[in-house]
């Protein structure tokens, strides 16, 4: 696997925030249909991101954006 870390570093990359302005950071390894993936969730400021990342390659599956 590629590791939380690199999971959240991707995520943070995609979303255009540094880790410093992140809060409420959560990152687990789930199964989801048969991949291995990491689900990644934090806020900045009032905006809340969601990301699922494909836990061998590191590639983005899904992601999501509220404000």
């Amino acid at each position: 696997y590629i590791g939380e870390e690199a999971a959240k570093s991707a995520a943070f990359q995609h979303a255009g925030v540094s880790a410093g302005g992140v809060s409420k950071l959560k990152c687990k390894l789930d199964k989801d249909d048969g991949v291995w993936l990491y689900e990644v969730e934090f806020g900045v400021g009032r905006t809340e991101y969601e990301y699922e990342i494909e836990a061998y390659s590191g590639a983005i599956l899904e992601k999501d954006m509220d404000d």
